[in-house]
């Protein structure tokens, strides 16, 4: 049976496992059946955002819930729907142009990214929220991440943080407005900055809540918070005297706290996903990835060789020597999977296009007289080969370089294991069959078992990752003090082993 916890201003009973709704829509049946299934191992949080899949989220949401009710398997009234706003999205059919006009005051992140929590957009955006969940209330409302303004580009000397906090402070007077009006049972705050307090956009909970004397906000409304927590990022619940962790101070103030990225973590500048499949799975794995990596390089070089002999100019054959750049850098970039996922599909791709295209356009050249069409239809066959050559050897080449983050993997979940002994485990004491992620259901397993956390988000998508989730969260009260301190102190969770 899920751990719960309760809403100390409503009285709202929760599980401390909630379903984190990023990146699911209708288009995949095993999303529906990852919610539903979830919903009957006792899950009765789902946290979805108005920005999710612009909108989709959200629609999925409602058409799972509004089917789930009139089949008479729940109640309204037994699930939390929490949703969030801020992020401007242009629609699916509009500029950003046109959809910033409905918009009064908003903060320029860059030239695609905008934010707002004007009180006129957040009206707006509930009214959508609530016709995509086919809702007449949400649960809780929050405002996403609002420190993403004080990034604006576009207004003289920037945001400042006295001006964030007065338009938080007009945002929750409004929310007031939304909650005597029915449509949101209460309201707080979604945010990255919120539990570190050394960031430069990091923002206070107790200079938000005293700005209530100056704007008149309902303390009583502001029900919860939502922060990142994670076996590498555990800012929220770390005490470090004098000072007191938001998790704490959010308790103080009888603010729910929310959690979320479980098993996604920043940590040494890097992000981490923490997934791993076992020691034997990752050797089979390697040996496999190497072959066939070796196969593509050697694909790709062939046809770089082959274009030497097709065209006369050395400028144009000499761009395509990609085969020997990523050989070149392979033991560099497999020390870092997300930079090098970054590289390969930023960066390598799109100059093999423009080389490409630059080939491309040589031949169509109605100047050149040098070459029948027969040689030029073997040239535009070369190039569609050479380009799913160079999309076959970047996606062998990530797969690759992830290997090194899941041996790290490995590693921290076997030393997890030694370290705390009431972890959940596919071998030992607390074996448990089936699971997907050794390592994935302790760090959940670690943030359900927060004394100061009441509900950890986790995006699970299929129902394997609502098994181990679900696992994880059972198995949390044996974790005690001690062990989540012990489990804390692991030299493989501090950040400098990050490389």
């Amino acid at each position: 049976m899920l751990p719960t916890a309760t809403i100390p201003k409503r009285g709202v009973v929760l599980s401390k496992l909630g379903f984190g709704a990023y990146r699911v829509n209708d288009a995949t049946p095993a999303h529906r059946s990852a919610l539903v299934m979830a919903i009957q191992s006792g899950v009765n949080v789902i946290d979805t955002s108005s920005h999710f899949g612009h909108g989709a989220s959200e629609t999925f949401v409602g058409n799972t819930l509004r089917d789930l009710i009139q089949q008479g398997k729940i109640k309204r009234e037994e699930i939390v729907v929490v949703s969030k706003a801020g992020f401007i999205l242009p629609s699916l059919t509009s500029s950003a142009t046109e959809t910033l006009q409905d918009v009064p005051s908003y903060a320029k992140i860059s030239e695609t990214s905008y934010h707002s929590i004007h009180p006129s957009y957040l009206s707006d955006q509930i009214t959508a929220s609530l016709e995509r969940l086919k809702l007449d209330k949400l649960d809780i409302f929050m405002l996403n991440n609002p420190e993403r303004m004080l990034g604006d580009k576009h207004l003289p000397g920037g945001y400042t943080k006295s001006r964030l906090y007065k338009e938080i402070g007009e945002a929750f007077v409004h929310l007031d407005e939304e909650v005597a009006k029915g449509r949101i049972g209460g309201y707080g705050i979604c945010s990255n900055a919120l539990h570190v307090s050394t960031t430069d956009d990091h923002l206070s909970l107790e200079t938000i809540v005293e700005s209530r004397s100056d704007h008149g906000w309902e303390l009583n409304n502001f029900v919860a918070i939502e922060a990142p927590l994670n076996l590498y990022e555990r800012e929220l619940v770390s005490e470090a005297f004098p000072e007191r962790s938001l998790a704490r101070e959010a308790k103080e103030f009888d603010i729910f706290v929310f959690t979320n990225r479980p098993l996604n973590a920043i940590a040494g500048g890097q992000v981490v996903t923490l997934e791993n499949r076992g020691q034997h799975h990752r050797q089979e794995t390697a040996a496999k990835l190497l072959e066939t990596l070796d196969l593509s390089f050697v694909s790709l070089a062939e046809l770089e060789l082959a274009i030497k002999d097709m065209v006369e100019e050395d400028s144009l054959a000499l761009k395509f020597v990609w085969s020997e750049v990523l050989s070149q850098n392979l033991s560099r970039l497999s020390s870092n999977y997300f930079a090098a996922k970054h590289y390969l599909e930023r960066e390598v791709l799109p100059a093999v296009d423009r080389d490409l295209k630059t080939l491309e356009d040589s031949i169509n050249d109605p100047q050149r007289q040098d070459q029948d069409e027969e040689e030029k239809e073997a040239i535009r066959l070369w190039i569609d080969r050479y380009r799913n050559a160079a999309k076959t050897l970047t996606n062998d080449m990530g797969a690759f370089c992830q290997l090194d983050s899941i041996k790290r993997n490995d590693e921290l979940n076997l030393v997890l294991g030694l370290i705390c002994q009431e972890f959940v485990s596919d071998a030992g004491r607390n074996k448990v069959e089936n699971i997907g992620s050794p390592l994935s259901t302790k760090s959940i397993q670690f943030c359900t078992a927060q004394e100061n956390v009441g509900c950890t988000l986790v995006g699970m998508r299929t129902p394997e990752y609502v098994y181990d989730a679900v696992v994880a969260t059972e198995a949390s009260t044996r974790l005690t003090k001690t062990d989540l301190d012990l489990i804390s102190q692991c030299p493989l969770l501090l950040t400098a082993g990050i490389e």
